[in-house]
């Protein structure tokens, strides 16, 4: 193992810093770092923390440090459990891999994969406000000098610790629910039939259409040499079909149709409306950019979210600095409607959907 001074010189050296400088960022005067690299003397706890958070130096057995009573402090199985200012806490190791197994199940690879963000992001705006436990490697510079406690953790546990910060599951939940900025709905997708007066005449001339269009696609497909004005005939037949729930409208589906109906072109002139947060656990959240490849996402107007009538969740996250950033989820609708005699839907509001669905569900 490094000697105190040794491991200080090739944190310096590493970071390209001179003594001085280390004294200042760590507010301790650079006669104490002075005799610290020499060996002469040897630091006392307030100022051995500041020295291990600038080494990233974790376990304590790494670096003893002398007590009230003038004793060195080295106690081998101890591992740090870090805030991202000071070392508050330890943790035994027992405690620890009790923890691992138990609480802290969630590794900071896991927080960036489903959050969708880098490392560094999650450095700053996570992890400073959920109990983590760090298991170093036992390398500094690339060299063997202590115990690899993530492997040893995988031998315990009995899985790959891919990671070496692991997270308590419960505060990353309990921080993603507390960041929620806001939940809304702009449109709903619904059943064509909704609308109607007679579910079943409305089925009953929608089937007559499909097997119009039915047969002639039929005998397009058998004759090559058919003229323009039957693909224009089977156009125009596709085209009544999906208008003919307007012929069939109940006195509340001409209510609706008169309202302002969605546009995927214009989404901003569609009102978001506050809805309850269904219970998908957030690791189902979608991330736009999970879909990017669709045609019809727009970066600005998620166009396919809208169209399809999810819920959006907006978070906002705040870093130790008081900076704050934001990111958007989608869930799907967890009240989501399915026909029951044809097999077509018409986009309306949500706002006009609470206003309605009370009568339209009653009639179903």
């Amino acid at each position: 193992m490094l000697a105190l001074n040794e491991n200080i010189k090739e944190i310096l050296r590493e970071k390209k810093l001179t003594q001085k400088q280390m004294a200042e960022m760590l507010g301790i005067s650079e006669c104490s770092i002075s005799r610290y690299l020499k060996g002469t003397r040897i630091p006392q706890e307030e100022d051995a923390q500041k020295i291990a958070d600038f080494l990233g130096v974790y376990p304590q057995e790494w670096f003893p440090y002398q007590g009230e009573d003038g004793q060195t402090t080295s106690e081998a199985q101890e591992v740090l459990k870090p805030s991202r200012q000071s070392w508050e806490q330890l943790r035994t190791w027992p405690e620890a891999i009790h923890a691992l197994a138990t609480t802290h199940t969630i590794s900071v690879q896991d927080i960036c994969q489903i959050l969708h963000a880098p490392r560094t992001w999650v450095n700053r705006y996570i992890l400073p406000h959920i109990d983590k436990i760090y298991l170093p490697d036992g390398k500094r510079a690339g060299k063997e000098i202590n115990t690899n406690w993530k492997e040893v953790a995988a031998i315990q546990l009995g899985k790959d610790m891919q990671d070496s910060t692991w997270c308590c599951k419960e505060d990353f939940d309990n921080l993603i629910m507390g960041s929620i900025q806001s939940v809304t709905k702009q449109t709903k997708l619904i059943p064509a039939e909704l609308l109607v007066q007679d579910k079943k005449a409305f089925a009953a001339e929608y089937a007559s259409y499909t097997e119009r269009i039915s047969e002639l696609a039929a005998k397009l497909n058998e004759d090559p040499h058919a003229p323009m004005e039957k693909y224009t005939e089977l156009a125009d037949l596709k085209k009544q079909q999906l208008q003919c729930y307007r012929r069939q409208l109940s006195n509340e589906g001409r209510q609706i149709l008169r309202s302002n109906l969605p546009s995927a072109a214009n989404p901003d002139g569609t009102k978001s409306i506050p809805v309850r947060l269904p219970s998908i656990p957030i690791e189902k959240w979608i991330f736009p950019e999970e879909i990017k490849d669709f045609a019809e996402i727009e970066e600005t107007g998620h166009k396919y979210f809208f169209k399809n009538g999810y819920i959006r969740i907006i978070l906002s996250f705040i870093d130790t600095n008081g900076s704050s950033v934001r990111k958007c989820f989608y869930v799907a609708d967890s009240e989501t409607l399915y026909h029951k005699y044809v097999e077509e839907y018409v986009l309306i509001s949500e706002e006009v959907w609470q206003m309605y669905a009370i009568r339209l569900m009653s009639r179903r």
